[in-house]
């Protein structure tokens, strides 16, 4: 009889984890492509420029990503500074701006790798500017996957600055404005890399792990007040950070196009605080989330390992334009 009743009682907990986990899967990973899907469907109210300001502040806004957000926050209202490494491009990409939408664009050439000693000069460029939406976009990675002792002192100094210093320093420099005003969006554009340990690419899924949290953190700061921040985790995009990539078989076929991604994530604002930005992109995390950590890090690292530098060549860092 006891028997019976000690293997009911376990029945019955078994059965409330199981129903509080599915309930947190589905909340976690249904939250935002229901809220995606109702972007088609919905009516924004009011513009940008009117919620968060007129300005957009985009890092690493040279290439991919960084330069789709321009575009399309462009395409709604916005003013925009760019703010990356290539002043050629830059001034490329205002001009066609200016051509395309009646917004004012500035641009700042700044290399993020440099460190903390760039941001006086950051923030007397933006001095001035009512800045409603900041976009920290820029990043590096390694061109190909590599052991982390053989990642040099002065790669790694880079990968940090850039994944991680220039978030956090951009956002400290327009925040405590944006607060002034009481309005304002923090549009922090991490990696699904973050979500799991990756061999061959530890520091840079390290980073965007950073990026997560921080995002996170600081979303739940600023609940109280009408200031934002959402964090955009995307899957795989096809920009110059992962060229290398693309004869693979099927990343061709998981891969989404920036022009794509970036034009839905920019439809996400306002919308979603987290977000992988695209629909396939939200099912994919979700369908990761189904797997155990150590098996996915196991099968990252035969994926990873046929593309890593071999002992006689000399390591790469991605270097790209967009930083």
């Amino acid at each position: 009889m006891l028997e019976s009743v000690v293997s009911d009682s376990v029945v019955a907990v078994l059965a409330v984890l199981g129903i509080y986990a599915t309930l947190d899967y589905l909340i976690v990973n249904c939250r935002t492509p229901v809220g995606i899907l109702c972007n088609y469907f919905a009516t924004r109210r009011v513009s940008f420029p009117e919620r968060y300001g007129p300005w957009a502040v985009i890092t690493g806004s040279s290439d991919g990503i960084g330069k789709q957000y321009a575009f399309n926050l462009a395409a709604k209202g916005m003013n925009v500074m760019l703010i990356s490494r290539t002043e050629s491009k830059l001034v490329e990409i205002a001009k066609e701006i200016t051509t395309k939408y009646p917004v004012q664009v500035k641009w700042l050439a700044v290399d993020f790798s440099e460190g903390f000693k760039l941001y006086d000069k950051i923030e007397v460029a933006l001095a001035g500017l009512d800045i409603g939406i900041l976009v920290n976009n820029v990043g590096m990675a390694h061109e190909h996957p590599l052991e982390f002792e053989k990642i040099c002192l002065r790669e790694l100094e880079h990968i940090i600055q850039v994944n991680m210093g220039a978030t956090v320093m951009m956002t400290r420099i327009v925040l405590p404005e944006m607060k002034r005003r009481d309005r304002g969006l923090v549009v922090n554009v991490s990696s699904s890399a973050g979500l799991n340990h990756l061999p061959y690419l530890s520091m840079y899924a390290a980073t965007k792990a950073f990026l997560n949290s921080f995002s996170r953190a600081l979303k739940e700061e600023l609940f109280f007040t009408n200031v934002h921040c959402q964090l955009v985790i995307p899957m795989f995009v096809l920009t110059n950070i992962n060229a290398e990539w693309e004869t693979v078989w099927w990343w061709a076929m998981i891969a989404t196009n920036v022009e794509k991604f970036t034009r839905s994530a920019v439809g996400t604002i306002g919308r979603s605080g987290v977000t992988a930005g695209y629909w396939a992109h939200e099912i994919q995390i979700a369908l990761i989330r189904l797997m155990p950590g150590w098996l996915f890090s196991k099968m990252f690292y035969c994926i990873a390992r046929p593309f890593k530098k071999q002992p006689d060549e000399k390591p790469v860092i991605k270097i790209n334009n967009n930083y």
